[in-house]
């Protein structure tokens, strides 16, 4: 059964060529991207997002341009509950402000939550795109005898390939498998407080690294404990901040001690 996001890809593609564009389905990323042709010879590429029900599916980390490899100018949002499909066009840069400003306000509810994790997207913040194919070069009338059977058939088979493929890639060999249940985490375990956060870090003692695994600045890795602590204070406070990372941490293990007197420096 072919899954959700190659149904929606299939969809948009039949729809530009059926317009008098062309679409390609391109494979350096796995973010569904899609290298646009509009009927007046501008190409664009988009990031397709679809679904059966309920919301859009995105990420927090979205709110920036910078964490898109796919270099898209638009998101196609693909709705394949409806008869025919639906399509909404938005910008990149617009879709990105309106997550950010999503998350800054989820952020605000809860403090200590951290930008990451997914993110539903509903209709009425992306309605204003449907059938904007104008945005794509494309025109408004779709001619459906450019899209033939064999061209369908052609789409579908790669797609379920590419599906197939990532579907592969994401299988590890069970003894792999195994082998990583078994790897623990040796480096030392830290914690701070710090304006009302619990942070959580994991130092290594041979590199001196530091590496938060939870609270603000989470999966941030920083060369030694005074890097670590004095950015994020600093991420917190929204000023500058200067901390000793070694009064700052302390061990989780046993009495909770300054680094510094762990006899680990």
């Amino acid at each position: 059964m072919e899954d959700t996001a190659s149904r929606g890809i299939q969809a948009f593609i039949a729809d530009v060529v059926e317009r008098g564009g062309k679409a390609v389905r391109l494979t350096h990323s796995r973010r569904n991207p899609v290298q646009v042709w509009g009927d007046d010879g501008t190409s664009c590429i988009v990031r397709v997002r679809s679904k059966l029900s309920g919301d859009w599916q995105a990420r927090k980390q979205d709110e920036s341009l910078d964490d898109d490899d796919t270099g898209s100018q638009f998101w196609v949002f693909v709705d394949l509950a409806s008869s025919p499909e639906e399509f909404f066009v938005v910008p990149s840069s617009e879709v990105a402000d309106d997550i950010r400003a999503e998350v800054d306000l989820w952020m605000m509810d809860t403090p200590g939550r951290t930008r990451t994790g997914h993110h539903a997207i509903p209709l009425s913040r992306i309605a204003h795109g449907r059938g904007r194919w104008d945005l794509l070069g494309l025109a408004g009338e779709k001619d459906p005898s450019r899209y033939s059977d064999a061209q369908r058939a052609t789409t579908a088979a790669t797609l379920r390939a590419d599906a197939d493929a990532r579907a592969s890639a994401r299988k590890k060999p069970a003894k792999a498998t195994a082998a990583l249940e078994e790897l623990i985490d040796t480096r030392l375990e830290v914690v701070a407080d710090f304006e009302g956060y619990r942070l959580v870090g994991r130092f290594d003692p041979d590199t001196q690294t530091l590496e938060i695994m939870r609270g603000p600045m989470q999966g941030r890795r920083f060369p030694d404990p005074t890097t670590a602590a004095t950015a994020v204070a600093s991420h917190i406070s929204g000023d500058i901040e200067t901390h000793d990372g070694w009064e700052f941490w302390r061990t989780e293990q046993g009495d909770r001690i300054p680094m510094g007197q762990n006899s680990i420096r």
